[in-house]
């Protein structure tokens, strides 16, 4: 598949009906998995953070708040949050990650967003690229704001997603 193509069908932001992410698809070909806001919390004159059940020491200079960088204590990534509210994740097996946050809640929860690959398709199959190196490829199908993976070789459906849209609507209704 070339580069940088992209279905514009697939472009918008999917969900997994009883599953908390958000699934992304840019028109540039980036998804991102926007993970659920949890609450956080800074202790020790704000360097160590609390963000849901994990915990994070602040690298190098004091400051204030959440800019800056941060190593998370179970798994030794280091998570560097900008004022232009973008995220880079350095994982301990030197993955990068980009993404973007936002806090929540006045200031007591943060949202993030992660990059998870690049996506290309042709019309009758979709490939990831993830930033890890891996590739995935699928078949599938978009019809009425409903994304279907489908087993590339049989072309049965493995997956349903929901565009945001009208799963916002069908729960409004």
């Amino acid at each position: 598949m070339s580069e940088h193509k992209i279905d514009p069908d697939l472009v918008g932001i999917w969900l997994l009906p009883g599953q908390p992410q958000t699934y992304e698809i840019y028109e540039n070909g980036d998804y991102l998995i926007g993970e659920p806001e949890e609450s956080l919390r800074f202790e020790d004159a704000d360097n160590r953070m609390i963000w849901g059940d994990r915990r994070f020491r602040r690298s190098g200079d004091h400051g204030v708040g959440l800019i800056g960088t941060w190593l998370e204590e179970d798994t030794g990534d280091a998570w560097d949050f900008t004022e232009d509210q973008a995220v880079t994740i350095l994982t301990e097996d030197e993955t990068l990650i980009t993404g973007i946050w936002a806090l929540r809640d006045q200031g007591h929860s943060l949202w993030h967003c992660e990059k998870r690959a690049s996506v290309t398709s042709d019309g009758a199959h979709v490939e990831f690229s993830f930033v890890s190196g891996e590739t995935a490829r699928y078949g599938y199908t978009v019809k009425a704001d409903v994304l279907c993976l489908l087993d590339p070789e049989n072309w049965t459906e493995l997956t349903r997603y929901l565009n945001s849209n009208l799963y916002l609507e069908s729960v409004a209704s």
